[in-house]
């Protein structure tokens, strides 16, 4: 503890406090400037009832302080209490966020893995169709060459057939049965 020396009133006093000086000769300074005040406004009265007066303002301004301050406390209570639900609310809701914050990175990660994937998909199908192009011009290049290999080097002249008169049918079917005979004749005479 510091010992500092102060003046009230005019008169000298040795205070013990862990305060600063300044701030006790602050105090000091207000508590001589009252009594002063109220020796003034009340000549009559010597220092030591002003000292008294003067005290009992200071513990009515405390007390009205305090009453003010029980009643700031009072309000603020409830104020206080729907801060502190409020903050737990902003808690939960931070913690929402987090956690979408971190769905929507999965799902990023997944739509970049998806792109890929469509990517390699696009560029199979495009070797794919290269590839059936490549087949297609065999194809049609076999073709070609097969078109070429059965093509006729001159065209074909296939004659119609020989028309004859009626009289040459008759005998040919006439001869054609003649001979029919001739021949169960002879399959006769082999067997008698």
């Amino acid at each position: 503890m510091n010992k500092h020396t102060v003046f009230v009133a005019g008169k000298r006093f040795v205070l013990l406090s862990d305060d600063k000086e300044s701030y006790v000769q602050k105090l000091a300074s207000e508590v001589s400037a009252a009594i002063n005040k109220i020796i003034e406004e009340n000549p009559t009265l010597d220092r030591r009832s002003s000292a008294i007066l003067c005290a009992l303002d200071y513990a009515d301004d405390k007390y009205k302080a305090m009453g003010k301050s029980k009643s700031i406390s009072d309000k603020a209570q409830p104020i206080i209490a729907q801060a502190d639900k409020q903050s737990k609310q902003i808690k939960e809701l931070k913690d929402q966020l987090s956690q979408r914050d971190r769905m929507i990175d999965n799902n990023n990660e997944e739509l970049k893995k998806l792109r890929a994937a469509e990517k390699d998909r696009s560029d199979e199908i495009k070797r794919l169709e290269d590839e059936l192009k490549a087949v297609k011009a065999e194809l049609e290049e076999a073709q070609n060459t097969l078109d070429e290999i059965t093509k006729p080097e001159e065209a074909l002249h296939i004659p119609e057939p020989k028309k004859y008169e009626k009289a040459e049918k008759k005998r040919n079917q006439v001869d054609k049965t003649e001979d029919d005979d001739m021949d169960s004749n002879q399959l006769f005479s082999l067997f008698d």
